[in-house]
């Protein structure tokens, strides 16, 4: 009897020992990204708005500089307006700056990067992309794939086929494509990229995505944490609504010029997000910048939607 007790109390140890170290930060599953938006890439060499389109390529380039710096990056993700202008020069031109990543980087389809009435359309974008950066192996300009550590990666398409709009619409086929992606991605942690949010930074109605409520109505149907990042507000917000998080990143070709280091511990029970702002070592074009943006502080965010850290706990 005694031995049988012992024997049990030496088994209820190690369940404890191993419970309590599983949820230790050497037993995560971490992975660590670059979030770039609205880049405008431009071949113009004169500036009439608030956004530095003669000054894109550098400020990319710093941009790249300061990612390639980094320790530990697994890809970078590029949210839509790469390019300020839909042509084929300028796609071109921001491919081969993007191409000098050290690191895998995907493409985020934006308003600005597309066209239907001209060369551009997302056919011959998505032409493009797979025959310069051998990480773009996709049929369609939406797609998602399983990576390390339980993470799956969904990139949307919310670009209208129609008409020149700053409004978003995700089509049926691509929102019934999304429930079916989500319903065997439920033990993952769930990182969707598209350029429109659907948790939007301020009231503008010109740029909302057109049918948010069926796209919340997919996402409302998972308890898996999910985390949605995007741009085309140029505007640093980061909010949490339940098992969802909602990142705003700001454009690198307006103020405050910056771009996000997101870094993600995915534990046993819950999922830890730390967030890191980069800004432009040009400081100069930001100095620039914020003369010319009205409510440049807006943009730029409060501290805790630049550098901080958030849980979301797993169901």
């Amino acid at each position: 009897m005694k031995k049988l007790l012992k024997d049990c109390l030496y088994i209820l140890f190690v369940v404890t020992i191993l419970f309590f170290i599983s949820d230790q930060p050497s037993f995560s599953r971490t992975i660590k990204f670059a979030q770039l938006s609205d880049i405008h890439y431009s071949t113009v060499r004169e500036d009439n708005s608030y956004k530095l389109l003669s000054k894109t390529k550098p400020l990319l380039e710093d941009a790249i500089s300061q990612i390639n710096n980094e320790k530990n990056i697994d890809f970078v993700m590029v949210t839509g307006d790469a390019i300020d202008k839909p042509n084929k020069e300028s796609l071109i031109g921001v491919v081969d700056v993007l191409n000098t990543l050290d690191y895998p980087w995907y493409f985020v389809l934006g308003n600005h990067d597309t066209t239907t009435d001209g060369y551009l359309t997302k056919t011959n974008l998505l032409k493009i992309l797979n025959e310069k950066n051998p990480n773009n192996t996709f049929d369609k300009t939406y797609y998602s794939f399983k990576y390390k550590g339980g993470y799956r990666i969904i990139v949307m398409d919310g670009a209208k086929n129609q008409g020149i709009s700053s409004n978003g619409i995700i089509p049926d086929e691509q929102l019934k494509w999304l429930d079916n992606t989500l319903s065997k991605a439920k033990n993952d942690v769930v990182l969707l990229f598209i350029h429109f949010p659907l948790l939007t930074p301020f009231d503008s109605p010109k740029h909302e995505i057109l049918n948010a409520n069926e796209f919340k109505t997919v996402l409302d149907k998972y308890e898996m944490p999910i985390a949605i990042f995007s741009g085309h507000y140029h505007m640093t917000k980061i909010r949490k609504r339940g098992n969802i998080l909602h990142v705003s990143t700001p454009a690198l070709a307006g103020y405050p010029n910056s771009f996000r280091i997101v870094e993600i511990d995915n534990k046993r029970n819950k999922v830890i997000f730390n967030f890191k702002f980069m800004e432009t070592n040009l400081k100069d074009l930001q100095a620039k910048t914020r003369i010319l943006t009205l409510g440049g502080a807006r943009y730029y965010g409060k501290q805790s939607d630049r550098d901080t850290t958030i849980v979301i706990d797993k169901k």
